[in-house]
């Protein structure tokens, strides 16, 4: 922001939501209102924003909450107290105020507009991409909507773009990179088609890098301590069009715990995207540990993290850990922006991207359709690995 230019007071943060199931999302948020405060986009005066257009009914709850200021909060992060507001105007104001250039001038969604610095869309880290479906892709764009309906600046977050199978999907990708006023990417998966596309870009860290750990009270042995995050995913193997493609992965799961107690090491079991009180279906870390840790006939030198942890206290254990082996990508990234040695378990082209774009090389096992006959090898490959970075 310029010297001496009017700070509009919102900033719209797409997708941010500091207390989502998935903590890899949760670090997202965390790590943007930090990284639009780094890059101008954002001062601690403004306050940030969720814009949302709905039915009378979910209007008449919301005037209600805001007429007892119920729609708006305050957090710290990083030292630093931001103030929060859930906004809300009438799907009926947006179709009128279209047709009637009158009502537009003396709208509600008119001084939401005129209050609005920017949007900033974080789209999950991965979710700019119709590789989960076209329906989760569709689903992440309101606040992208809500920027070119408006004619808003546009910040597309550090994010993995792509990839498109859909050619539906890809048209409107193509024209929202288009619009945007900055694009930042944290890896190289899709420059190529950046620059076919002449979009300029920037690549930097994800989001989570300028999240920072939060101690709490745990006691870990750093040198001893091997954190291992079993996916809710790939465990229960029913999750969307990834359905089907995890057959194996129980059994690997096993094979390399087993693997580092016979080295003497203290396993950790970490879940990072979980309810505490409702699992997901289908998609829980805690879920899926505890049947993993269930299932063991022997429990030592296992401990199961079994608490209701905010994402930067999630990455302040897999930061102690000597070694860490994650299957979800904000796992991994907690381990590598803290300088754990790993191994990542991948089951989407993001991960290869991740690992190269931070100088780590041939750390990653592909775990679509891994057949039974090739456990071993993983188990193999991650052992060298670790005897590469731990001294035993």
């Amino acid at each position: 922001m310029g010297k001496g230019e009017i700070i509009k007071k919102y900033v719209y943060i797409s997708g941010l939501a500091l207390r989502e199931n998935n903590r890899g999302t949760a670090a997202l948020g965390y790590g943007a209102i930090s990284f639009l405060q780094e890059k101008g986009f954002l001062t601690n005066e403004q306050t940030i924003v969720e814009i949302r257009e709905c039915g009378f009914m979910s209007f008449l709850k919301w005037t209600i909450k805001r007429l007892f200021r119920k729609d708006r909060k305050t957090t710290v992060i990083n030292g630093q107290t931001w103030n929060f507001r859930d906004i809300a105007f009438l799907r009926l104001e947006k179709k009128l105020a279209k047709r009637i250039k009158f009502i537009w001038n003396f709208s509600f969604l008119k001084k939401i507009v005129d209050n609005t610095s920017l949007v900033a869309a974080i789209n999950g880290g991965d979710g700019f991409a119709d590789i989960y479906g076209r329906e989760l892709f569709y689903k992440r764009l309101p606040g992208i909507t809500f920027a070119m309906e408006n004619k808003l600046p546009l910040i597309m977050l550090p994010q993995t773009i792509g990839p498109f199978e859909d050619k539906e999907c890809f048209q409107l990708a193509t024209n929202i990179l288009k619009y945007a006023s900055h694009v930042y990417v944290r890896d190289n998966c899709f420059i190529e088609k950046l620059k076919e596309m002449r979009v300029d870009y920037e690549v930097s860290n994800d989001l989570s890098y300028y999240m920072r750990p939060e101690p709490w009270s745990i006691c870990i042995n750093t040198k001893n301590a091997v954190g291992i995050n079993v996916s809710g995913l790939a465990w229960d193997n029913h999750f969307h069009s990834l359905s089907g493609q995890f057959t194996t992965y129980p059994h690997l799961i096993r094979q390399i715990v087993e693997m580092f107690r016979n080295e003497g090491k203290t396993v950790y079991l970490i879940p990072h995207s979980y309810n505490y009180y409702r699992p997901e279906l289908n998609n829980d870390d805690l879920k899926a540990s505890r049947e993993l840790y269930n299932q063991l006939e022997d429990k030592s030198h296992v401990i199961l993290i079994d608490r209701d942890l905010l994402s930067p206290q999630v990455k302040y254990v897999i930061s102690k850990m000597s070694f860490f082996v994650g299957t979800r990508m904000h796992a991994n990234y907690a381990a590598i922006f803290t300088g754990v040695p790993l191994f990542g378990l991948a089951y989407s082209y993001k991960f290869k991207g991740a690992f190269e774009y931070n100088g780590i090389n041939n750390r990653i096992a592909v775990i679509n359709n891994l057949g039974l006959e090739d456990v071993d090898n993983v188990v193999r490959n991650i052992y060298e690995a670790y005897k590469e970075d731990v001294i035993i």
